[in-house]
């Protein structure tokens, strides 16, 4: 019968039976070298209930594959069981031990965050252009100015300086207007007063930091900036480069179109299983020949080699001058693609890259 058939038979999706062809989990007894079209003999709807049974059992695909390689084999699967059995024991009891510890605790999913409006009107402030260097936190201005040893973890312990960049230009989650510093953190957008005073000879912003204590008995601490220099820079001048200038190396492997598949922070967090479940910001890329590629994002397409091109083992996102590695991993006969993702995060706040994740798309 062919595959829709089959699919009816067993009560599943088309889609799942030919990602387990893909994987070599469940195989067609036929197909059709011509057609392509895959064909399963009535009998295999019993090997396609056993997989379903060791899926809802606790079993991974590989451990699958291995039980079912042993039973064409004739050899003795028990061990298998056993491991899985012992293991789902120990899972049992540690579920027991946490509904124990939830009888007694009094739980709050209270999040404490910031949710200030930004939307100011800009105006100008002259003497605030320029870069100023964190120096840290004070309980008080009285503690500032007597000269008291600060906490110098303020906005993240890599924010050693901060920009104001002319008209009150953004970049990564800064902005400002005369008087207000804004912070428009990830779902914590907040703005800050400052005030400039000179001090021995020396120009220093000081803010009044909501932090942690503003959240809960809002009282502000002091943040104290010391000015650097009054250049008027651009988003692009402070912000994080690569080196673009890479000859082209074709690279077969890459072609093709590729779907958004996860997200890690890592390459060893990287895992091919399970399927996301949030919606990401990257949603495709396309890798052609001689060097173009298209990106398309949630909100925008970024195309044409003007604005990015690529070369073996590199996207060159020349929009941003970021040269993003990439790494194809091959998982179950199944292809990954690992591209380095440098956000706002890299290119302005010094912070290490993380990754997206890639499937090859076959329809393609």
């Amino acid at each position: 019968m062919q595959i829709g058939e089959f699919a009816k038979l067993c009560g599943t999706r088309v889609s799942l039976l030919r990602h387990y062809d893909r994987i070599g989990l469940l195989r067609p007894a036929y197909t059709d070298v011509v057609t392509g079209y895959r064909y399963y003999a009535p009998g295999q709807a019993e090997t396609y209930r056993l997989i379903s049974a060791l899926k809802e059992a606790g079993f991974s695909l590989p451990e699958t594959r291995r039980l079912l390689s042993l039973t064409e084999d004739g050899e003795d699967a028990a061990p298998l069981f056993e491991q899985k059995r012992a293991a789902l024991a120990g899972t049992l009891a540690a579920l027991e031990k946490a509904q124990d510890l939830w009888k007694g605790v009094n739980v709050t999913m209270e999040e404490l965050c910031f949710n200030e409006d930004l939307d100011f009107p800009f105006a100008d402030d002259p003497e605030a252009v320029g870069k100023w260097t964190v120096l840290g936190r004070w309980r008080s201005r009285d503690e500032f100015y007597a000269g008291k040893k600060p906490d110098t973890e303020v906005y993240g312990e890599q924010i050693r300086e901060i920009y104001f960049l002319p008209g009150g230009e953004t970049y990564w989650a800064y902005g400002w207007t005369k008087g207000k510093l804004l912070i428009d953190e990830y779902n914590n957008p907040h703005w800050e007063t400052y005030k400039i005073e000179e001090i021995d000879g020396e120009t220093y912003m000081l803010l009044d930091h909501k932090g942690y204590e503003y959240l809960v008995s809002g009282k502000t601490e002091l943040v104290a900036l010391k000015k650097a220099d009054s250049r008027a820079y651009t988003r692009r001048e402070i912000a994080r480069r690569d080196d673009l200038d890479k000859p082209f190396i074709a690279d077969p492997a890459v072609i093709g179109k590729w779907r958004t598949w996860g997200f890690c922070q890592t390459k060893e967090d990287f895992s091919a299983e399970p399927e996301p479940e949030e919606e990401l910001y990257w949603k495709s890329v396309e890798f052609f020949p001689g060097g173009s590629v298209t990106s398309v994002y949630e909100d925008e397409v970024i195309e044409g080699d003007d604005r990015q091109t690529w070369t073996k083992g590199c996207l060159l996102r020349k929009f941003n001058d970021c040269a993003c590695e990439y790494e194809i991993r091959t998982v179950d006969g199944v292809d990954y693609l690992l591209i380095e993702w440098k956000s706002g995060d890299w290119r302005w706040g010094g912070f290490d890259t993380n990754y997206y994740i890639f499937r090859r798309d076959k329809n393609e």
